[in-house]
Formats: C-alpha cells, sequence, structure tokens
C-alpha cells in the first residue's frame, strides 16, 4: 500500500502496549510547572493525587521577580495552572482535574545581556 500524497503515512497497527509510571507523570508536571513559573527544576515541588479519575496536582513553587512586568501573583497562578493542565493532556493524555499551587518564597530572576 502507498500513501496518495507525499505528506501522508501509511499506518498500520503496532502491537504492544504503552506505559506512564507515577514518577514520570510527576516530572512531567514538576517540568511544566517549572517552565511556567520560570524557576529553576530544584525550586519545584510537585504531588499527584487521585481526583475521581482525574489528577490533583499540588505544585510547590517560589515567586519568580523579574525586573520588567510579569503581571499579578494570580495572574501567574492562573497560567500555571493551565500550562500544567494543557501540558498533561497534550504530553501524556491524562486529564487535570484540579491544579493547587501554593507560593513558597520569593526568586529574583537575574538578568542576561545578550551581546
Amino acid at each position: 500500500m502507498t500513501p496518495d500524497s507525499p505528506g501522508e503515512r501509511v499506518t498500520t497497527a503496532a502491537r504492544g502496549r504503552t506505559t506512564v509510571s507515577a514518577r514520570a507523570l510527576q516530572r512531567l508536571a514538576a517540568g511544566l510547572a517549572r517552565d511556567a513559573a520560570r524557576v529553576s527544576r530544584r525550586d519545584v515541588g510537585v504531588a499527584l493525587a487521585d481526583d475521581r479519575g482525574g489528577l490533583r496536582v499540588s505544585v510547590t513553587v517560589p515567586v519568580a521577580l523579574a525586573a520588567v512586568g510579569g503581571g499579578t501573583i494570580l495572574d501567574r497562578g492562573e497560567d500555571l495552572r493551565h500550562a500544567v493542565i494543557d501540558g498533561m493532556r497534550e504530553l501524556a493524555d491524562r486529564a487535570v482535574s484540579t491544579v493547587d499551587v501554593r507560593y513558597s518564597g520569593v526568586r529574583r530572576l537575574a538578568e542576561r545581556r545578550v551581546s
């Protein structure tokens, strides 16, 4: 069987299964939270729990202060929640029902100059 156009792929059924461990889901959620909060990996804490079939994600991060803008803490929390929910759905096909965000301190972001 050949594809009708160059952009089409021929798919065949592959046997086996793909398993995503709880540890992998936790690390994925931590990475998504880290990127959204703009803090280092060591500053992010993530706990996952079952919430009637969905995932409940508890995230602990410091507030990242930058010299310019960034929005309010409430806006940043909302952005972080959306990043985790959307990222877990897109990357791991998992439904996140709740994301709890707890701010645990403050980190000042160092400005970098590009030459």
